[in-house]
């Protein structure tokens, strides 16, 4: 049997990966071979390795008829899946070992094959979810948005996006199509899997998340790139290098910021100017990070974004900018928001002009790894005033000479 590129990230192996792991006994499965590190494991030692799992029995009181029948589903039901999917590979004697594929470099995908999950989540409706390309895409302009949008306009941003133009090219017929796919397929999916809120009846729908869902299976980054380079919109990525990369436009910003959030174990320090910088998927990483126990930080000289991160996320520290460099100008480019993860990933990002309807240009910086020199910078210029936080138990806000 021929494998896949195990390099392959394009998005029908994405769908293959995500369906192969849309099964908790595949996923066990890949546990068991995972823990054999670079040694291949018999299938029939597989087979009495899962069975004592499925049986909840010890590895020796296996019995001969519980072995047969995981052999027997290994061979028929589980392992073809996640063999094409390039995730396991079968030698010529029958054992079994994981590949190198690129799936087991992202550590959330490697935390979910080795165990190191809620066992709360429902995994299998999360990846079932996830193994389409237009739910994938439905996700991700559903996290962009701070409120629920109709059915229409999410239909007209999905079809705008998997054809790579602008919305207001989106032709009636296709539009149409998209919709009716949406209401009748996707959207009724993702809300069984609680991933999106979805009303038929006001044909409104939001997004609601998934404490194991990462912004990176939404799309892959070089898609986006490529995407964003060929845009006609101006919005591009571009200038990015090993040490500061440069992100113009707000999808591959906020995905950016959103990325970083989710990925803080200790410590989120945020800013923002405006509510509209606030996106409802903004949101509910920042809930999901001070679940994880992760100290978040959110300032903000605008009465009403301290209001709603009062609102959402009271565990929060909250305080007003005591300088003016956040203000924006009469002219030209002014700080936007600010994400700064663990004191070791930060993202910078400025509004240029707005456009006729309101929105800014957006560009922003990115930089990554304790001694980048960006990150170095920013933790020199806001790290000690981080550790003189003073929080007023009456109120939650703290003044931050910033």
């Amino acid at each position: 049997m021929s494998n896949p590129d195990v390099s392959d990230r394009s998005p029908r192996s994405r769908e293959e990966v995500f369906d192969a792991l849309a099964n908790s006994t595949r996923r066990e499965i890949i546990r068991i071979i995972h823990e054999r590190s670079s040694d291949e494991i018999p299938k029939s030692d597989l087979a009495f390795r899962l069975a004592a799992v499925t049986t909840d029995t010890p590895l020796a009181s296996v019995s001969d008829e519980d072995h047969q029948r995981a052999l027997l589903g290994c061979e028929h039901k589980y392992l073809p899946a996640l063999i094409d999917a390039g995730l396991v590979v079968e030698s010529d004697d029958g054992s079994l070992a994981t590949t190198d594929h690129w799936a087991f470099d992202d550590p959330e995908i490697e935390a979910v094959v080795t165990g190191r999950t809620n066992g709360d989540a429902d995994l299998d409706a999360l990846f079932g979810a996830l193994a389409d390309s237009r739910r994938r895409t439905i996700l991700a302009v559903l996290a962009n948005q701070y409120h629920p949008i109709s059915t229409e306009t999410l239909a007209r941003d999905v079809a705008a996006r998997e054809a790579g133009i602008a919305e207001r090219d989106v032709s009636r017929e296709r539009l149409e199509t998209v919709l009716t796919s949406l209401v009748h397929v996707h959207l009724p999916r993702l809300n069984d899997a609680d991933l999106v809120g979805y009303d038929s009846e006001t044909s409104s729908v939001s997004y609601e998340g998934h404490p194991e869902l990462r912004v990176e299976w939404l799309g892959d980054e070089s898609d986006r790139v490529e995407s964003a380079t060929e845009s006609t919109s101006g919005e591009s990525v571009s200038d990015s290098s090993d040490d500061v990369r440069t992100l113009r436009g707000r999808e591959s910003i906020v995905t950016a910021g959103q990325s970083l959030c989710e990925r803080a174990e200790d410590e989120l320090f945020m800013m923002f100017t405006t509510t509209g910088l606030l996106e409802e998927g903004c949101f509910r990483r920042v809930e999901d990070a001070i679940d994880r126990g992760v100290d978040v930080y959110v300032g903000s000289r605008d009465p009403r974004v301290r209001e709603i991160v009062r609102d959402r996320a009271p565990e929060a520290v909250l305080w007003e900018p005591q300088q003016n460099w956040l203000d924006l100008p009469p002219n030209g480019e002014s700080v936007g928001r600010l994400v700064f993860a663990d004191r070791e990933a930060v993202l910078l990002g400025t509004l240029g002009t707005p456009a006729a309807d309101g929105e800014y240009d957006e560009t922003a910086l990115l930089g990554e790894g304790a001694d980048n020199g960006f990150v170095v910078l920013m933790r020199q210029l806001l790290g000690s005033r981080l550790d003189q936080l003073d929080v007023p138990i009456e109120t939650g806000q703290s003044e931050i000479p910033l």
